[in-house]
């Protein structure tokens, strides 16, 4: 049962309704439709039997006031929702959540959890990690045995000084370095706040090949310190509780990471309606290897131990 874990939906309704109050239209992807029976026969095309649909990243809405964030999730929820209805055994949601509105958040894990979606999308957001407001929201995912997968900041966090003066407004480097330091912030701060010491239950998917997260491990050598008093390196705490998906992976690349995270933190993700292209641009990363049929037998058996299949 091969599982995509990172693909995405940007409602053209919900996209121009963003545009309308003020923010950047988030930009469609060719590939996306309303209609997820294209998907379907895609993924019929490419041999994968379920892919997890989170919102599209420029539709994150933590840039807005929390009454009009969480007006804003709650649509994006029921949109993915109905137009996963149809095709509920290849399509499955991740639950779109604002830390503008923790508690509107807890609830829809709550509502989102009972029709089906399977994950919770998460954006980096290193600075409130560890702070009391946002804690019931990791308490009520860790309650629901619910994977988070771990995202960049999309459209709703402030952009860095001074990109109005690059190409473009500095986009190039926002969709890369920003992105991916924004994420490497955020899961070194996960460990160092001991959220997995009230939450051991959690596990993280970081999109994206982990961004930088993977070649960080000879670097996370300080040291955790639990409230018991047993110390343990961040690394290790990191290897217990991450995985990466291989989307925006190369072959070879995707080689490497193996021996990097270790054979059991990998999971197959396409990015598929994120910019990449049709989805069968995806497969490569599988197919290509020396022994597909032994990768994809990996990366299935990491997707359905997330999901306890």
């Amino acid at each position: 049962m091969l599982i995509d874990w990172h693909a995405h939906h940007t409602p053209v309704e919900l996209a121009e309704r963003i545009g309308g109050l003020g923010q950047r239209t988030p930009k469609l992807d060719a590939e996306d439709s309303p209609d997820f029976a294209k998907r379907v026969r895609e993924m019929d095309a490419a041999g994968i039997d379920l892919q997890i649909v989170s919102q599209g990243a420029g539709l994150n809405a933590d840039g807005f006031p929390p009454e009009v964030a969480i007006e804003l999730v709650r649509v994006s929820n029921d949109l993915v929702a109905e137009r996963s209805a149809p095709y509920a055994d290849r399509v499955a949601g991740s639950v779109a959540v604002t830390y503008q509105d923790v508690t509107g958040s807890v609830d829809e894990i709550e509502r989102n959890a009972g029709r089906g979606f399977a994950a919770v999308m998460l954006y980096a957001n290193g600075p409130l990690i560890g702070q009391a407001e946002v804690e019931p929201l990791f308490a009520k995912i860790h309650g629901a045995k619910l994977p988070i997968f771990l995202h960049g900041g999309g459209a709703g966090v402030s952009r860095p000084p001074g990109l109005d003066a690059l190409e473009d407004n500095g986009m190039g480097v926002v969709v890369s370095a920003t992105s991916d330091a924004a994420v490497s912030d955020c899961v070194v701060r996960m460990i160092a706040a001991g959220l997995f010491d009230r939450y051991p239950g959690l596990r993280i998917v970081i999109r994206s090949g982990g961004g930088g997260v993977p070649l960080l491990q000879s670097k996370l050598w300080w040291k955790h310190k639990s409230p018991g008093g047993a110390e343990r390196q961040y690394v290790d705490i990191l290897r217990d509780h991450f995985l990466i998906d291989t989307a925006s992976v190369t072959p070879r690349g995707l080689a490497g990471l193996v021996l990097i995270m270790g054979e059991d933190r990998i999971v197959f993700g396409s990015d598929y309606c994120g910019g990449l292209g049709p989805l069968s641009k995806a497969m490569p990363v599988l197919d290509e290897q020396d022994d597909p049929a032994a990768m994809r037998a990996m990366v299935e058996r990491n997707a359905q131990a997330l999901f306890g299949k």
